[in-house]
């Protein structure tokens, strides 16, 4: 309903109008009424004037001569004119007036009636003298009759101007509603609840139509307005829930200090990481207190430098929470000196204590050997390197003792890996408390251990720590329950008096080893140039390697298990080599592996375990078992033959089988040695369709950043790490880490070392694939792998 108040447009309006129509009546009342009765007034005084005109010579001629037959002739000739009422003459010529009329009413009568009365004088026309005078009364009847079709007219069209005027104000009336319905939405408008204004529908396109489409599309825009703000809103509160996520999930927090108000403020993630009360108030200083004493003064300098010239600042440094754990972060931010005198600091704190203990341990893998904890042999290089360079300077000697356990491998064989690896990890303790805190000990392979003297006065220095190994290890020793007696072999070299570089004095300390240990074992020998049993040996299982490359008999293929971790069923095996010497027995690969790789028959002889292996799986294929997948090893020196790839396709097709059914593994340390010659090759026997296998891996080092960019399906954990998975964390940790890296990757994982019930039970939980390792079986002859095939239950 429209509202009508003195102030609205309607009511001035309506005003307006009405007081228009008011003066407009006046006027015509009292205007036009005048105007057009005095001109039809003065249209019969003309007429009568006409009249008069024609009657007033006659009756003057008439009565100068006085012929009054005339004079009453002309009078009653006039009032035969029906508006001529009477005609009176008046003139000493008569006796008394003549007058003539039709009524008998008289002049006054007529007069008071409101009829028209004219005087005329009558003139002489022979002296111009007054001789009467004329009265004629004339009928008001026309006048009277147009007056009222005037009024008829005027009231007719009062009438229809009023009728007008109502219409045109009722839809005055009408247009300004939807003004008024469109000023009742926008009171009743919610802006918590937006719609659309409910204006009923106009067709017309005027002015009205106009402002309550533009006031919908201005509600629309609000309304669009409000939706984005609110999808603002909510994108920012998604935002917001995303960032906090994303910093609890990276353990980053942010949090910012005013130094006008020395206000503080925490994100969530911040009281997190000092693992307090969220929301508890904590003031600057209190917050500057967890930052461990070694570390305050750097941070709260650098801070105070990054104020005072509004930059930046990026520090790592600890904290020590208030339980007493002490956690390592990252903190990087800015001082904003510009918008206000008072500088405002605003960072982000990332809690980085498992990347420092992960490249810790990265460190270690590198540096270290993952079994005993000792330095390896990069690690030991790497210092002999600069204690030969202080030496030189110094004109100092210094020395290198290598020494390996005698017998080491029957212990291996009797009482199995674990026992040798704990006897390993005992003698590593042994030696580290038998040399001085300057000396470093390294293992750098199986039992092979060095030791660098980087400063002997004399010769008989290096000799007496030798002698003080050798009589420690002589003693019976409890290792695991065992009582073990070992003895040792131990070779010494001397700066400068033996060599003047890290790999010949490495080389001679070994030559002297051996030496000792064909001398009858748990001794030391002094390395001399003399010394040559060791060479000597080595020509002659080099003699007998190439008959037995020409007599490939010699060479056997033995194979080892893979299980698999959820079904556990049969996956393959792989494929290892021994050598069945004429005279010496069984000779396993480490004994004469490197002498092949040096001297070149490492083509050879890999062809020579290759073909055996292809031609052994076909066999198995053939019984039934044509899932069975076969791992054959490559050595460093077989990745380099140009050849390779022809040669195993050439095999694959010569025994039929099905590439995907063989896997070739690489080490860590050979896939490390060259990458673009090593991707370049393991990229084209993936194009044959083999599945291709890092063995060893945790053991080598800077492969990690690497390992995405080769084309491998498989990741072998080194048994060094699964051995103690079950007592020590730290390589529970590891395990773990590369299983979930592998699988992250789209790669298998093999754990080999599986010698317990309680390893499978671990690497199950850590979601590993397979399994190898002596809980399954040791590596056996291709007959006894057939009977285990065929008489194996999962």
């Amino acid at each position: 309903m429209l509202k009508i108040n003195k102030d609205s447009i309607t009511f001035k309006t309506i005003s307006v109008f009405s007081i228009s129509i008011l003066i407009f009546l006046s006027f015509i009342l009292l205007s036009v009424e005048y105007i057009f009765s005095k001109g039809y007034k003065d249209l019969m005084t003309e007429k009568i004037s006409i009249i008069e005109k024609n009657i007033a010579p006659s009756l003057s001629l008439n009565l100068s001569y006085q012929f009054l037959t005339a004079v009453n002739e002309i009078g009653n000739k006039a009032i035969l004119d029906n508006d001529v009422l009477l005609l009176k003459i008046e003139s000493s010529f008569l006796d008394k007036a003549l007058t003539f009329s039709r009524n008998k009413k008289t002049i006054k009568e007529f007069e008071n009636s409101g009829e028209f009365l004219s005087k005329t004088i009558l003139i002489d026309p022979t002296t111009e003298s007054q001789i009467g005078t004329m009265t004629l009364v004339y009928s008001k009847k026309s006048y009277d009759k147009f007056m009222n079709n005037f009024y008829t007219i005027l009231a007719f069209s009062t009438l229809f101007f009023i009728l007008s005027i109502t219409v045109l104000l009722s839809f005055f009336y009408k247009s300004l509603q939807p003004l008024s319905d469109l000023a009742q939405s926008l009171e009743n408008f919610n802006p918590y609840s937006p719609k659309k204004l409910p204006c009923k529908e106009d067709f017309t396109k005027n002015e009205i139509s106009s402002i309550k489409t533009s006031a919908n599309v201005m509600i629309e825009n609000i309304l669009t307005f409000i939706d984005t703000e609110q999808e603002l809103k909510i994108e920012i509160k998604k935002k917001e829930a995303h960032l906090k996520n994303a910093q609890a999930i990276a353990k980053v927090g942010s949090w910012g200090y005013d130094t006008a108000d020395k206000k503080l403020t925490l994100s969530d993630e911040m009281y997190k990481i000092l693992k307090i009360e969220n929301q508890k108030y904590i003031k600057w200083l209190e917050f500057l207190d967890y930052i461990v004493d070694t570390d305050y003064k750097i941070v709260s300098d650098t801070i105070e430098k990054s104020v005072k010239r509004g930059s930046e600042f990026n520090i790592k440094y600890s904290i020590q929470l208030n339980n007493g754990e002490i956690i390592h972060v990252q903190t990087k931010g800015y001082a904003d000196t510009e918008a206000n005198i008072y500088p405002s600091i605003t960072a982000v704190t990332l809690d980085i204590t498992q990347e420092i203990k992960n490249q810790k341990m990265i460190e270690k893998l590198a540096y270290y050997d993952s079994l005993t904890g000792v330095a390896n042999r990069l690690l030991f290089k790497d210092r002999l390197t600069k204690a030969l360079q202080h030496a030189r300077r110094n004109s100092n000697k210094l020395a290198v003792i290598f020494l390996d356990l005698d017998h080491f491998k029957l212990i291996n064989d009797t009482l199995g890996h674990e026992v040798g690896d704990k006897l390993l990890i005992y003698v590593s303790n042994l030696l580290g408390n038998l040399i001085r805190e300057s000396d470093t000990l390294a293992r750098i392979g199986g039992d092979e251990f060095v030791i660098l003297l980087p400063t002997v006065k004399t010769v008989s220095d290096a000799q007496n720590i030798a002698q003080k190994i050798v009589s420690a290890l002589q003693i019976k020793h409890t290792v695991d329950n065992h009582q073990l007696f070992i003895t040792t072999s131990v070779g010494i070299s001397i700066y400068p008096d033996n060599s003047l570089d890290v790999d010949n004095l490495i080389k001679d300390a070994d030559t002297a080893m051996y030496e000792a240990k064909n001398s009858g074992r748990n001794s030391y020998k002094l390395y001399k140039k003399s010394m040559g049993n060791h060479i000597s040996n080595q020509l002659e299982l080099e003699q007998d390697l190439v008959e037995a490359i020409k007599n490939p008999e010699q060479i056997q293929v033995y194979y080892q298990p893979k299980i698999y971790a959820i079904s556990n069923k049969i996956y393959g095996a792989e494929a290892l080599v021994r050598w069945k010497h004429p005279t010496k027995g069984l000779i396993f690969p480490d004994e004469f592996i490197n002498i092949a790789e040096s001297t070149g028959m490492m083509i050879e002889l890999g062809n020579i375990i290759t073909q055996k292996a292809l031609a052994q799986t076909k066999e198995w294929h053939n019984n039934g078992f044509e899932n069975l997948k076969i791992a054959i090893n490559l050595s460093s020196r077989q990745f380099q033959d140009s050849n390779l790839s022809s040669f195993i396709e050439s095999m694959i097709k010569e025994y039929k089988i099905n590439p995907h059914n063989i896997e070739f593994e690489i080490t860590e340390s050979l896939s490390m040695s060259n990458l673009d010659e090593t991707l370049r090759t393991l990229q084209t026997l993936k194009n044959i369709g083999l599945s291709i296998s890092i063995d060893d891996f945790g053991t080598g080092h800077s492969s990690l950043s690497y390992l995405k960019k080769f084309p491998i399906d498989t990741l072998k954990v080194d048994r060094s790490f699964v051995m103690d998975i079950v007592d020590d964390e730290e390589d529970r940790i590891i395990v773990e880490t590369i299983i979930t890296m592998a699988h992250s990757l789209g790669l298998k994982v093999v754990a080999e070392g599986v010698e317990e019930k309680e390893h499978i039970e671990l690497l199950k939980e850590m979601k590993c694939d397979l399994f190898q390792g002596y809980y399954y079986s040791k590596p056996i002859t291709d007959l006894e792998f057939t009977k285990y095939l065929n008489n194996y239950k999962s």
